[in-house]
C-alpha cells in the first residue's frame, strides 16, 4: 500500500462515524445525497448484486439495501466498515447486505471478473493522485461490472478544490507554488507538513479532477 492510501486509510480510520454523518450533516450534503439516490433509483437495474466501491461507512449501502437491492460494501478502512455493520445491524438490513469487504479500489482481484449488476463509487477515485491509478481503478470498476451493467462515479470537481481552499485555507490562493492545484485540481496534503496543524489538513490529500 502506498503512502497516500496509508494516510487515507488513517483519516477515515480516525473520522468513521464522522463520514457515516457527513452526508447528512446540513443541507448542501443532503442536497448531494438526494440527487445522487435519485439517479440511482432511475437508472439502477431492479434486481440484482450492486458493489458499493469505496463505500466507507455504508451510507449509500444502507440506502440501497432498504430500497430492496443486494448490496456489496467494499471500503479501505476497517473502522469504517466497523461503523457500517454497527448501522446496517441498526437498520436491519443485513439480509440485503451481502457482504463487508476491506481493501483497496485500486485493487479489487478478490472479485471475480463480471461480479455485479451494478457498481457505485462515490468519492474514492479523488483521493488518486496520479492518473495512472485512476486508470487502474476505472479499468477494474468495468471488470468486476456485468456486460452493460451500469457503473456510477462521482469526484470533486475543480469548483470542489476552490470552494474548499476559500473555506479553509485561504492563504494558499496566493503561493505560486500550487499551480497544480488551479491548472490539474490536485491538492496535495505534504504542502502543509511543516505547519504546526498538518493534521487538520488530513482530509486535503486528495485529488480533485477536473473530468
Amino acid at each position: 500500500m502506498n503512502i497516500l492510501s496509508e494516510a487515507v486509510k488513517e483519516y477515515y480510520g480516525k473520522h468513521a462515524e464522522r463520514e457515516w454523518n457527513r452526508l447528512v450533516q446540513d443541507p448542501y450534503h443532503r442536497l448531494e445525497f438526494i440527487v445522487t439516490m435519485h439517479f440511482l433509483d432511475k437508472y439502477l437495474p431492479k434486481k440484482g448484486l450492486i458493489l458499493d466501491a469505496g463505500g466507507g461507512s455504508g451510507r449509500y449501502t444502507i440506502e440501497l439495501a432498504k430500497k430492496g437491492h443486494d448490496v456489496v460494501l467494499f471500503d479501505l478502512s476497517v473502522e469504517c466498515l466497523r461503523e457500517a455493520e454497527k448501522r446496517i445491524r441498526n437498520a436491519r438490513v443485513k439480509n440485503r447486505v451481502k457482504n463487508v469487504v476491506q481493501g483497496s479500489i485500486t485493487d479489487m482481484s478478490q472479485f471475480p471478473i463480471e461480479t455485479f449488476d451494478a457498481v457505485v463509487c462515490f468519492g474514492a477515485l479523488s483521493h488518486l493522485v496520479e492518473k495512472r491509478d485512476r486508470d487502474s481503478v476505472a479499468s477494474e470498476l468495468v471488470r468486476v461490472a456485468k456486460v452493460k451493467a451500469p457503473i456510477f462515479v462521482s469526484v470533486i470537481n475543480l469548483y470542489g478544490v476552490f470552494r474548499v481552499v476559500l473555506q479553509r485555507i485561504q492563504y494558499e490562493l496566493l503561493a505560486s507554488s500550487h499551480r497544480e492545484m488551479f491548472s490539474q485540481g490536485v491538492h496535495r496534503a505534504e504542502w502543509h507538513k511543516d505547519e504546526p496543524d498538518y493534521k487538520a489538513f488530513q482530509m486535503l490529500i486528495s485529488s480533485f479532477l477536473l473530468n
